[in-house]
């Protein structure tokens, strides 16, 4: 029986039992820790295997044309193809960073927007944390810095999204693909299609960044 590939576990049961622990845990839209110990799952061929719960924020960087940035994607999941740019959250002092502060840090890291851009953009919660993300449950092929998580370990990634209004036309913002990114793209935010995303549920918080 087929387990992982591409190192993302694929079993629907075992997704389900890891996401059922997600929501169950009432981590909130600002988890108190970059990572939650989830506990342990047993694989159908007997290896059991720690679970963790790691937090990510996403940015939806839309200007005043209805452009949007998108990546192409270093990584699984979706090694290759675009994505939203975004990144979990560091452990900060003892601390977690906030969603926010991540989605920014992360958009200027991948697509090296300024931060002098982004401090005169309108920025608003997309909803709540997304816990139900059964096709986000990694197996860890190395540790994650200055996370719990090491090699071998299963990880699943919650998101907090982030409209980012920016003024005026992105193509005359300078742009360079960094960290995770290997190129960044400036797309008509409402013409972006499942299909062409490497996350499923960007495409929804596309959806409610344009409503």
């Amino acid at each position: 029986m087929e387990i992982l590939r591409d190192h993302m576990l694929i079993l629907p049961d075992l997704q389900a039992e890891i996401v059922s622990r997600c929501l169950a845990g009432g981590f909130g839209d600002e988890p108190a820790q970059a990572a939650h110990d989830l506990g342990r799952i047993a694989l159908p061929d007997g290896v059991v295997k720690q679970v963790w719960l790691v937090h990510a924020a996403d940015a939806v960087l839309l200007d005043d044309l209805g452009q949007t940035l998108l990546i192409t994607r270093l990584h699984n999941p979706g090694r290759g193809k675009q994505a939203l740019p975004g990144g979990l959250l560091d452990p900060v002092n003892g601390h977690v960073e906030s969603s926010r502060a991540a989605a920014l840090r992360e958009a200027m890291e991948e697509t090296g927007i300024s931060a002098d851009v982004l401090a005169r953009a309108g920025i608003t919660q997309l909803g709540h944390r997304r816990y139900a993300r059964p096709f986000d449950i990694r197996c860890a092929w190395r540790g994650l810095t200055d996370l719990p998580v090491r090699e071998g370990d299963f990880f699943t990634v919650s998101t907090l999204g982030f409209r980012v209004r920016v003024a005026g036309d992105l193509r005359d913002v300078a742009l360079l693909a960094g960290d995770d990114a290997s190129a960044v793209h400036v797309v008509p935010a409402a013409a972006v299609t499942a299909d062409q995303l490497a996350v499923p549920d960007h495409i929804e918080l596309i959806r409610e960044a344009l409503a």
